[in-house]
C-alpha cells in the first residue's frame, strides 16, 4: 500500500480527482485522498484512528464536507435497505467481494500487527490447520471473556471439541462465567475453568 493513488487517480480523472471518498486509511493517506477533492466533495470518515476537524478540513479544502461515519447513528431501517440492496448489487455481479486471506491461526499475532499497520487489503480469516480431535482438549486462555466465549461456544458447536479448558485471571469468578459453562455443558461438552495468568508461564 503507497500514496502513488493520488497521482494515478489524478492522472485517470485529468485532474479533475474525485466527488466522493470512503476513508478508512489514516496519517498521510487521507490528505492525499483530500487532495483527490480539488473541486470539492464530500470525505466520509469510515475509521475512527485518525478523525479531523470538520471546520478545520472545511478552511482547509474549499467546498469539501468532511462527515465522520458511525454505524450507531443510522436508522435500523435504513440499514435494513441499504443491505438489500446491496446483496441484490453483489448476486447481478454488478459487485465484487473485497479479496479474502486465509492465515493458519498459529499466525494470528503477525496477522493482527499487520492489521493495525493497516498492511492488509480485504479481508483476514484466521483458519485451523486441522480437524480438532473431539477427544483432545482445547485451551483457550482469557477463555471467560468475550472474544474467550465466542472461541469456545465455535469450537463446541462448530468443530465437536468435547474437553475445554478455559483460563483466565478470575477464572470460575469472572463475569458470565458460570453461565458459559452451563451452556457450554448443555451443548456436551467437558468445561473446566481455571484461574492463570497466561503471561507467567
Amino acid at each position: 500500500r503507497t500514496l502513488d493513488f493520488e497521482e494515478h487517480f489524478k492522472r485517470t480523472t485529468d485532474g479533475r480527482g474525485v466527488d466522493v471518498v470512503l476513508n478508512s486509511l489514516a496519517g498521510d493517506y487521507v490528505d492525499a485522498s483530500l487532495r483527490l477533492l480539488p473541486h470539492g466533495g464530500r470525505f466520509i470518515e469510515m475509521g475512527r484512528t485518525d478523525t479531523r476537524d470538520p471546520e478545520q478540513i472545511a478552511r482547509q479544502y474549499a467546498n469539501v464536507r468532511y462527515q465522520a461515519f458511525v454505524l450507531a447513528h443510522l436508522d435500523k431501517d435504513l440499514i435494513q435497505r441499504m443491505l438489500g440492496e446491496l446483496v441484490e448489487l453483489f448476486e447481478r455481479g454488478v459487485l465484487t467481494l473485497p479479496p479474502l486471506t486465509t492465515w493458519d491461526v498459529r499466525e494470528a499475532r503477525a496477522v493482527f500487527r499487520d492489521m493495525s499497520q493497516g498492511k492488509h487489503i480485504g479481508k483476514n480469516v484466521l483458519v485451523l490447520p486441522q480437524a480438532i480431535d473431539p477427544e483432545g482438549t482445547v485451551l483457550i486462555t482469557g477463555g471467560t471473556g468475550t472474544l474467550g466465549q465466542l472461541a469456545a461456544r465455535q469450537m463446541v458447536s462448530e468443530h465437536g471439541a468435547r474437553h475445554l479448558l478455559l483460563t483466565s485471571r478470575r477464572g470460575r469468578d469472572a463475569e458470565g462465567a458460570a453461565e458459559l459453562e452451563a451452556e457450554l455443558t448443555a451443548l456436551g461438552a467437558q468445561v473446566r475453568i481455571a484461574a492463570c495468568d497466561a503471561a507467567d508461564h
